[in-house]
């Protein structure tokens, strides 16, 4: 994850690029599943159970964009992947502890 997130320089590797998304898109079809069960658990018309609603709702559309054909274009969306990756497992995390 660290590696889809580096801002460094030199030239944008496609096929890394497309590797970190697939791998991203792995961990985050997982956490998904249990994010979204826990989201259900929330009470329904809770501040909380909305903002979990929209950005449960915003991850899912974003790990079924395909990945852009532009290489800064995909390197952002795989940032994108990952950071709501990290967001997932904050959340797990959390979660798990309580």
């Amino acid at each position: 994850m660290h590696g889809a997130l580096r801002t460094g320089s030199g030239p944008i590797d496609p096929d890394e690029m497309a590797g970190l998304a697939e791998t991203l898109r792995g961990h985050i079809a997982l956490l998904l599943i249990e994010a979204r069960q826990r989201a259900s658990q929330l009470g329904r018309g809770t501040i909380e159970a909305q903002q979990a609603a929209t950005r449960l709702g915003s991850i899912e559309r974003q790990f079924r964009r395909p990945l852009a054909s532009l290489p800064l274009s995909a390197h952002v969306q795989v940032q994108r992947l990952a950071r709501d990756c990290q967001w997932l497992l904050a959340r797990h995390s959390v979660e798990a502890r309580s």
